[in-house]
């Protein structure tokens, strides 16, 4: 196993022209990431390691090559992403730039609370950004549904293989490479209050073609997980609305993609978030996932066990009310 030491090391390797200081390692669930300054004469850089469990060389060669595309691809003054540096599959080490801010769900956590005008402006630049990404990694109207059979999804294979006889009915066909983990803790929100600035993290890894609903299910379920946990439902500090934000995150993405969504898409978007409930609820497919998953799969069964069996709480969306076009 890679240690701090070793990646330091590494580095220096790579930038012989820099001196290079270690300024911390943070263990997360997927991967260990590691801060370090690059520093040239009187300059100073802090870039970001990435080493993540369980890696296969392809997943963190695709993940690099997802992030250097949109990286290069963006043009909105407002969205980015870190600059992509290098990549060792092999060793399963990608390099980035170091990018400000604190991610959104912090704020939606109220860890960092913000006014609600900018919630709901960091809301409706999450909505720009998966539509910007969309855009950048879609593909021509002759594509189907394409599943990585490597990756252990089942909930999500069973569920896109359901959503094909539903797309045709859909608004929301283009098909994707979808981001597969568009959530508020992979949006870093820089400047909150003034001049907001957005990037993207942790760019997908797996190899899936499919249509939008899968990202944007993947995003009211992360709304909904935010608030099982305690600031809303023991502190009850609930600022803010899931199906209000939702409604509010997918009428942006819309405009964005300039597309109307029925109710077929909504059924859709439903379906796939169904899915990502069932998934949260199966730790095999994280290999050897740590305690966090274990700690965190352990609370939400002593606490949200009505949302873990879709029969409370949040579950019913797209609520009623809702016309036959949004």
């Amino acid at each position: 196993m890679i240690d701090r030491l070793d990646v330091q090391r590494y580095i220096e390797e790579s930038f012989p022209d820099c001196t290079v200081k270690s300024r911390m390692a943070l263990p997360y669930r997927n991967s260990r990431i590691y801060h370090l300054d690059l520093c040239r004469e009187q300059s100073r850089e802090r870039i970001v390691v990435k080493i993540s469990r369980n890696y296969q060389p392809r997943q963190v060669a695709a993940e690099y090559a997802h992030l250097s595309r949109f990286y290069q691809a963006q043009k909105q003054e407002s969205i980015s992403s870190p600059r992509p540096l290098l990549v060792d599959e092999e060793k399963g080490i990608l390099a980035m730039s170091h990018v400000p801010g604190v991610n959104l769900a912090y704020m939606l956590h109220e860890i960092r609370p913000v006014s609600l005008d900018a919630l709901n402006r960091a809301l409706d630049l999450s909505a720009a950004a998966l539509a910007q990404y969309h855009r950048i990694f879609c593909h021509d109207g002759r594509r189907g549904i394409q599943i990585d059979r490597g990756a252990p999804e089942e909930d999500i294979n069973r569920q896109l293989l359901t959503s094909r006889s539903i797309i045709p009915e859909c608004n929301l066909q283009t098909m994707v490479t979808p981001f597969f983990d568009f959530t508020p803790w992979n949006i870093i929100i820089d400047d909150p209050e003034k001049k907001m600035m957005l990037y993207l993290i942790d760019f997908p890894r797996s190899d899936y073609v499919c249509t939008p609903h899968l990202d944007l299910a993947r995003f009211l379920f992360s709304l909904e997980l935010i608030k099982q946990f305690p600031p809303a439902r023991f502190l009850k500090i609930n600022r803010w609305n899931v199906e209000a934000s939702f409604d509010r995150f997918l009428c942006g993405y819309c405009r964005k993609m300039k597309m109307q969504p029925n109710r077929h898409d909504l059924d859709l978007i439903a379906l796939a978030r169904q899915a990502y409930i069932r998934r949260a609820c199966d730790l095999g497919r994280k290999g050897r996932c740590g305690w966090q998953p274990k700690i965190e799969l352990a609370y939400l069964r002593a606490f949200s066990r009505p949302w873990l069996d879709q029969n409370g709480g949040s579950a019913q969306w797209p609520r009623p009310g809702w016309p036959d076009k949004a």
